[in-house]
Order: structure tokens, then C-alpha cells, then sequence
């Protein structure tokens, strides 16, 4: 093969593997990632109170009273009990 055709080809090449644009994988929900979550306790003699937050928003209430009555979950919608007597 001749030298000219030879770069000829390899310059073909190298143009063609430049002008094709990497593929970037997407980072799978990334809004996610970025919202703060923390854990805020309120405790008392008589009650614990555990709220949970993700990007600011109350997610989950759990109330656990000290005289031993069942804890249950708050709805932070409707302010309404949940029961969980047989949780796992």
C-alpha cells in the first residue's frame, strides 16, 4: 500500500471516530441525590416523637410512648393515626 492512501485512510478514520460524540450515562434520578433528609427527635417523660424530612418535607411522624402502649405513625397529611401493631 502506498504511504498516501494509507493516511488518506487513517486521516478518514480519525475523522470519523472524532465527529461521533461520546455516550454519557445519565445519573439515574439526580434530583434525588440532592435533597437534605435528617431526623428530628422530641422527647419528653411520657413520649418520643421522630420526625423524618426529605428536601424539607415532612415524610414520616413516629410517635413511641414511654408506658408502653403501641408506637404508631402520624399521616403528615391528614394528621391521622396509623396503627402498626404486628410490624416485623
Amino acid at each position: 500500500m502506498r504511504p498516501i492512501s494509507l493516511l488518506c485512510a487513517w486521516c478518514v478514520w480519525v475523522i470519523t471516530a472524532c465527529s461521533q460524540t461520546p455516550q454519557v450515562p445519565a445519573a439515574p434520578n439526580a434530583q434525588a441525590s440532592l435533597e437534605r433528609s435528617e431526623t428530628l427527635v422530641t422527647e419528653d417523660s411520657s413520649m418520643r416523637i421522630e420526625e423524618t424530612r426529605v428536601g424539607g418535607q415532612i415524610r414520616r411522624i413516629r410517635v413511641i410512648p414511654k408506658d408502653g402502649q403501641a408506637p404508631y405513625d402520624i399521616d403528615p397529611v391528614t394528621r391521622q393515626r396509623i396503627w402498626k401493631v404486628a410490624e416485623f
